[in-house]
């Protein structure tokens, strides 16, 4: 901390303590040199103070704690209490000092992705030339070289075979992510292995990189309601402050026997230990120390207020496919009805799926694609949102989609049912029932665990799925979940998210894509992204973003949540129980000034050390994230 501090301010202070100290002790000096002494030390550390609480009064009519101090030092002056007026501004100095360089390490702590986004890209010609160009003028379709070492400054796909990717600042993994050919590497990560080549797919003002950064430089905007009602609060309680301290003053008027020097006194105590900085500091650090310590986990929150939030969870949603689940379907079981066969039942849903990009079409079209099937042209293709996808193919009219869909167009509840509890995708021509194929997506890896971790904060869960009741029933049961919707359609997410909500009590997340999910993850208290490497959608609709597909983060960045709203709060009732005692013991006469320093600067860098705690929560080591 020394090191961060000039050598004119180390000058400065370091006279006024010696002038101070001589004052103390009262050392036999000539009472003129004295005086000379005491005013060159206390132009030297009050010019700044006086200056800037004076420029704060006249231009925008605001009394600040510069000025409680400047008011607090008048009056010490007056009373012929040299050192003390000394000792007043010496350590309020000390502390701004201290609270500087602790704001300092916690932005730090949260801006270190900033340091990931180079400022030169190697761009290759098509002479295959490397061409050093700033971020902002590489075009979509370019190729870059990353040399080891190098972080990635632009999202791209691999062109060498395989690629190692330390992406540990972005999602608090750090062990490398090993990439292939042909797969998008996003920006931010740090190359591990020999040179790499990538073609650009996102340009500068869309990379992931770009978007964390500026999501992170939002995130001091949104306070908490504690931030929110300390910096409102402040503009009123300076001028409170003076008030009161003038009626200290003035009890000689009204009251016989009582001298004014001493009400002076206690009215100088008032103004030093009600200055608010302990507060003003300490509370914004506490949260601004949890976004630091959340983010080294791989979770992004954007701002404190949700931090406040997502401490006071008690219900979570989570949408099914791709979220609690791999997303990754294989067919299990297929439906034959009589009259049909496997052979066009295949062709049929192979033809209208392959027009879609949902997670099940893509599973059966790389199943028809590995098995040979004929793709068939289909025409005048239409999705019916949540059911199913109708078309024409040879001149006959085949929808595929939900049982309920097709019992629909079939005009049939008695359709064949597989005994494989699966997502099924049932098939009919002209009206016809033809048969269906099921589907099993397994859960994602520690989904489990993340549903044992969620039991054990006394948060409840809550699976919404578009699938049938029993295999909604069949995942819940296997994974522990509380509660559940089957059979909801897209719409019906708001509704059950709402639902939810209508217990007073209830504070209720919702955790999805990202994407399809945004008026359900804007519609909850506090919306959670999955695996979102700067998606504009993601970054928009939620309220936090975890940076990979890992569960197990969302339980400890609820844990980190609920500590910091804790450090704040163990931070506000301390510095005000303590300023409270001391203000009530200045008016009685017990407590002097030297007790309101440290009332004030005491109090300040004590609530700050508490805050910078959080600072240490989690510490990023070889083969894992240890909080």
């Amino acid at each position: 901390m020394l090191q961060s501090i000039d050598l004119k301010t180390k000058l400065r202070l370091s006279f006024a303590l010696i002038v101070m100290l001589m004052l103390l002790l009262k050392l036999d000096i000539n009472s003129y040199l004295k005086l000379a002494l005491f005013a060159l030390a206390y132009v030297a550390v009050a010019y700044e103070t006086v200056i800037a609480a004076f420029k704060t009064l006249f231009k925008r009519f605001r009394m600040s704690e510069q000025f409680l101090m400047s008011v607090a030092t008048f009056g010490a002056i007056a009373l012929g209490d040299y050192a003390e007026a000394l000792a007043v501004l010496i350590f309020y100095e000390i502390g701004e000092i201290f609270e500087e360089y602790a704001s300092g390490r916690s932005h730090k702590e949260i801006t270190s992705l900033i340091a990931l986004k180079p400022q030169i890209v190697r761009v290759i010609d098509k002479d295959g030339n490397e061409l050093k160009v700033k971020p902002r003028k590489v075009k979509v379709g370019q190729t870059i070289r990353v040399l080891a070492g190098e972080a990635v400054a632009l999202d791209g796909t691999l062109k060498n075979d395989s690629a190692a990717v330390d992406m540990s600042a972005l999602t608090g993994e750090s062990e490398p992510f090993l990439y292939k050919k042909g797969e998008e590497i996003p920006s931010g990560g740090i190359n591990m292995g020999s040179v790499i080549e990538l073609t650009v797919t996102k340009d500068n003002s869309n990379s992931s990189i770009t978007r964390l950064i500026e999501l992170i430089e939002d995130a001091a905007a949104n306070k908490s309601k504690p931030e929110a009602l300390i910096s409102r609060f402040a503009v009123y309680y300076t001028p409170l402050v003076v008030t009161c301290a003038i009626i200290l003053a003035l009890v000689p008027l009204f009251v016989a026997g009582e001298s004014f020097s001493d009400w002076i006194e206690r009215a100088l105590v008032f103004l030093v230990v009600s200055c608010p900085c302990a507060l003003v500091l300490s509370v914004p650090l506490s949260f601004f120390g949890g976004l630091g310590a959340i983010s080294k986990i791989g979770v992004m929150v954007k701002g404190s207020i949700h931090i406040e939030t997502l401490s006071k969870l008690t219900v979570l949603a989570l949408d099914k496919t791709g979220t609690i689940t791999q997303g990754k379907f294989k067919p299990a079981d297929f439906i034959v009805d009589d009259g049909s066969s496997k052979s066009e039942l295949l062709s049929c849903v192979y033809a209208l799926e392959s027009a879609t990009t949902h997670p099940i079409g893509t599973a059966i079209v790389n199943y028809c694609k590995i098995n040979g099937v004929e793709l068939k042209k289909a025409e005048a293709i239409h999705e019916v949102s949540g059911y199913g996808i109708e078309g024409i193919i040879d001149g006959k009219k085949v929808a595929v989609g939900s049982r309920e869909f097709i019992e629909k167009i079939t005009s049939r509840t008695d359709l064949d049912q597989s005994n494989v509890i699966g997502t099924e995708v049932l098939a009919a021509v002209d009206g016809r029932f033809i048969g269906g194929i099921v589907l099993n997506d397994e859960p994602k890896a520690g989904a489990l665990e993340f549903f044992g971790s969620l039991k054990s904060l006394g948060i409840t869960s809550c699976m919404i799925t578009g699938d049938k009741e029993s295999v909604a029933a069949n995942i819940a049961k296997r994974l522990g979940i509380e509660k559940y919707y089957a059979k909801m359609l897209p719409e019906d997410k708001l509704k059950a998210v709402k639902d939810l909500k209508t217990k007073s009590t209830a504070v209720v997340g919702f955790v999805g894509d990202g994407i399809n999910d945004a008026p359900v993850l804007a519609a909850s208290d506090v919306g959670i992204a999955m695996g979102q490497f700067g998606s504009a959608s993601a970054v928009e609709a939620s309220d936090v973003v975890v940076m990979n597909d890992d569960l197990r983060k969302i339980p400890q960045a609820i844990s980190l949540a609920r500590r910091t709203y804790k450090l704040a709060m163990q931070n506000i009732v301390f510095v005000i129980a303590c300023k409270l005692l001391i203000l009530v013991l200045g008016a009685m006469g017990i407590a002097g000034i030297w007790v309101a320093i440290f009332g004030d600067v005491g109090l300040c860098v004590l609530a700050v050390l508490n805050a910078m705690r959080a600072l240490t929560w989690v510490k990023v080591k070889r083969g894992g994230t240890i909080s």
